[in-house]
């Protein structure tokens, strides 16, 4: 600060004094003896530390987990490989139902072929699968007694008959393992049935372990993450079956109508696969309920479970729809599998409930504590509660690690209606807040709060 030369009274400040951080630590001072909400820099955010981000980045991954763990016993068309032992072009099967006819079944079969001790009928339009990985169709009269062969059927088993429909064929596969090659095709669908009845439950529980175990992670408690991801995989795994029976009715009917719009060979009309799209979205929709509620449930906070039940439902319902156009645009409607897609399906599924989840927390939370100086620099800590302690102990809601100035038990937060306070458990760790040691004070927009070597901003939504 320098003076007018000449006897000018008028005072100079330079940049450098006008930005100095004593300046900032005056007017807070200043503004707490007025009752105005403390000023400071709103410095230090860390965009990766956010909910929305961690939530969304979680929950993908656990998506990716069910589906490592599903896969393998997962096929949407049976594979089967084996010599052939017997062939018969002419062959259809015969009449196996008042709505399978034998007329409806020559329409849509042309030979059959017998692989080790499996029948196979063969479709009209069924695919050869080339060495290149192309597809063309099926060239029946190239096939031979004794050809090496991967079959990928439709398998369908009722009360009294057994159809097993040859889609692809691969022509001189890789060997089998001894252990695969030893299944029937009864024992491979079955396998694959059982996996697709727990696919809505696994992938709700993962992606509700994952979700629920986050935030105990980033905050350094094992416990809290063993509990809230040990609900979340619960009330998931619940949930989905629950849910998931529902989903798949919902899903049914619909899917069966779309169907019904088929063109021939093309496939879905530009309706049916719309249609399509809508009954995955609410089947996801309905499962997403149970994804994100293990946080809220585990850390009783019923603030938790809304903001946990609005994302899920929100977020399943755009992941469900995302997920028939990911599926055509990597692979197309021309391939025996959809694992590929279908794993990136379901992450987008996992990102989009734990993505949504963060953004509904962010957009209806009241109040919240921002730590701009300590080991999680730029992470918010939620008010989810009305009362909430604070200190060295994990049993905390708001854990402070790392800091020998905290206290096991050092202060609690309560919500009071709007507002907030916060009180230091004992005059020995004193609490300051904007630079003053407090015993209790209540808490405005914009104060600073300092507990040992951890400070915070304290801000609460407008209005």
């Amino acid at each position: 600060m320098n003076q007018e030369p000449g006897g000018n009274d008028a005072i100079r400040i330079t940049r450098e004094e006008a930005l100095d951080r004593h300046v900032d630590d005056l007017l807070q001072r200043q503004a707490s003896l007025r009752g105005d909400p403390g000023v400071s820099r709103d410095t230090g955010r860390r965009w990766y530390y956010q909910n929305w981000f961690v939530f969304m980045l979680v929950g993908a991954l656990g998506a990716a987990a069910a589906w490592a763990l599903l896969e393998p016993m997962f096929d949407d068309l049976v594979y089967y490989q084996g010599e052939i032992t017997a062939l018969d072009l002419d062959a259809a099967p015969p009449a196996l139902s008042e709505q399978l006819d034998a007329a409806t079944l020559t329409l849509a079969f042309r030979g059959s072929m017998r692989v080790r001790d499996q029948e196979f009928y063969v479709l009209r339009d069924a695919r050869e699968i080339i060495e290149d990985g192309s597809r063309r169709r099926l060239n029946r009269s190239t096939l031979a007694v004794g050809d090496e062969v991967g079959v990928y059927a439709r398998y369908e088993r009722g009360a009294d008959y057994d159809l097993a429909a040859a889609v692809f064929l691969v022509r001189d596969p890789p060997p089998q393992s001894a252990s695969r090659a030893a299944l029937t095709i009864e024992q491979l669908g079955t396998r694959s049935a059982t996996a697709g009845f727990i696919l809505f439950p696994l992938v709700s529980g993962f992606i509700g372990l994952f979700i629920g175990a986050s935030d105990g992670i980033v905050c350094r408690l094992p416990r809290r993450a063993l509990i809230c991801g040990g609900v979340g995989l619960l009330v998931g795994l619940v949930g989905g079956f629950v849910c998931g029976f529902f989903a798949d009715i919902a899903y049914g009917a619909i899917t069966l109508f779309a169907e019904r719009q088929s063109e021939g060979d093309s496939g879905l009309s530009t309706l049916g696969f719309s249609l399509q799209m809508i009954g995955r979205s609410l089947a996801w929709g309905l499962t997403g309920f149970a994804m994100g509620l293990g946080q809220g449930i585990a850390l009783r906070s019923s603030r938790l479970l809304v903001y946990g039940m609005i994302g899920g439902i929100i977020g399943g319902l755009l992941g469900g729809l995302l997920f028939d156009p990911i599926d055509i645009i990597m692979l197309g409607r021309d391939h025996p599998s959809a694992h590929w897609s279908r794993l990136i399906g379901f992450v987008v599924i996992g990102g989009s409930v734990g993505g949504t989840i963060g953004l509904v927390e962010l957009l209806a939370r009241d109040a919240w504590l921002r730590m701009t100086q300590g080991p999680l620099t730029g992470k918010e800590f939620l008010i989810f509660k009305e009362v909430m302690n604070v200190g060295a102990s994990p049993r905390s809601e708001i854990y402070l690690f790392n800091d020998p100035e905290v206290a096991e038990h050092h202060a609690v937060i309560r919500a009071l209606g709007d507002a907030c306070e916060i009180e230091a458990r004992s005059p020995d760790h004193p609490v300051q807040v904007n630079k003053r040691n407090v015993n209790r004070a209540r808490l405005r927009h914009g104060d600073t709060v300092t507990i040992g070597r951890t400070s915070f901003i304290f801000q609460q939504r407008k209005g």
